[in-house]
């Protein structure tokens, strides 16, 4: 099992910001985030489009184009990630570091056959010789239970189903044996009776192999299970993080609570209306004072539209930026008084959410 030294973290993110310039403004895509992720363990990073995710998965992988602004620090086993990408390290990303992406048909190339495309990363980083290549491709292809692997080695990605196009994809990213995995959202383009057997393999890949795993989503119910910790982020930021358990049985931020309220329940009576959030995410180039989330939140107060919450303690390893957190005392004055008032201050209709209750509980915060 891969792992570290001294039991410190394998990744290691501190305040990163990466902006892109453009003819309106800066884009502050990123703003501010920190994480640690330790071999072996899970992250979920969850939010939704334009919050910020894919935009840290592709800086991690040194994905993005020439004219991005980055800033802060990323280390990899005590490397400074920013300083291989400087040095033009190429057996890095793609050996230790690999990705999944949304799409699996964006990431293989039409005319070349399966077989090629797993076993050209096995000779460029690993130096097989052809024939070692095509047969740990076939070895490659049966770990991630695909039927018929041999047969597969010689077919086109258009001859396979989604789900076997996935399934290949992610038998590229193992080839050299990576200690980090980032998957970014890597059952969206499937239908949904696919989409638990991926998940479940990344997990069970993770487990066999040690690796760490992040793992990128819209969805909380993905992550719920399959992750040691999650970070939400929204507009850029991180609005909470904790590890798993916590975060679904004490989340505080009100975004973590509107993000489960769109997910249906297998104990949801039939006809159950789900509740959206309202509004939507904020301009990036021009964001306006106060806290980003403050438009669409229900327990907003004055306070929300003047000053943006730093992360502040709510236990062990559990942060969140909210002035009036869920299940605190102060949280529910603040959403009692919103819905006497009818709206909040900055005019959100209370009337939207009627029906939906807190999912976290009501109990006074820690």
């Amino acid at each position: 099992m891969n792992g570290t030294v001294n039991g410190q973290p394998l990744l290691s993110v501190t305040d990163l910001r990466v902006g892109f310039a453009t003819q309106r403004g800066l884009v502050r895509a990123v703003d501010g985030v920190s994480f640690d992720l330790f071999a072996g363990k899970t992250l979920g990073i969850v939010g939704e489009s334009g919050s910020g995710k894919s935009v840290t998965a592709k800086t991690l992988m040194n994905l993005l184009p020439s004219y991005a602004r980055v800033e802060g620090s990323v280390m990899f086993d005590g490397r400074d990630v920013r300083e291989l990408a400087a040095q033009k390290e190429k057996h890095f990303w793609g050996v230790e570091m690999t990705m999944i992406f949304q799409d699996p048909m964006t990431s293989l190339n039409p005319v070349k056959k399966v077989g090629e495309q797993i076993a050209e990363s096995l000779r460029v980083h690993l130096g097989r010789s052809r024939k070692e290549a095509r047969d740990e491709a076939g070895d490659l292809l049966e770990t991630v239970g695909i039927p018929e692997a041999r047969k597969r080695l010689s077919q086109y990605p258009h001859e396979l189903s989604g789900g076997l196009r996935q399934r290949v994809v992610i038998a590229m990213a193992l080839a050299c044996s990576p200690r980090l995995l980032i998957a970014d959202e890597p059952t969206t383009a499937l239908d949904v009776t696919v989409q638990k057997h991926i998940l479940d393999l990344l997990d069970e890949l993770r487990e066999e192999r040690g690796m760490a795993m992040i793992l990128i989503t819209h969805d909380l119910g993905v992550v719920k299970g399959r992750t040691d910790d999650i970070m939400v982020m929204y507009a850029g930021r991180t609005m909470e993080q904790a590890d798993t358990a916590t975060l679904f049985s004490t989340m505080r931020h009100p975004y973590t609570e509107a993000l489960l309220e769109t997910i249906p329940r297998i104990d949801m009576p039939s006809h159950t209306r789900l509740v959206p959030i309202p509004g939507r995410p904020p301009d990036l180039i021009d964001i306006a004072p106060g806290c980003p989330f403050a438009p669409r939140c229900r327990y907003s107060v004055d306070a929300c539209v003047v000053e943006c919450p730093s992360l502040e303690g709510h236990g062990t390893a559990h942060v969140c930026a909210c002035h009036k957190p869920v299940g605190t005392e102060a949280g529910i004055a603040a959403r009692a008084a919103n819905e006497q008032q009818g709206t909040t201050p900055t005019g959100l209709d209370m009337g939207l959410f009627e029906g939906a209750g807190s999912r976290s509980g009501t109990g006074a915060g820690n």
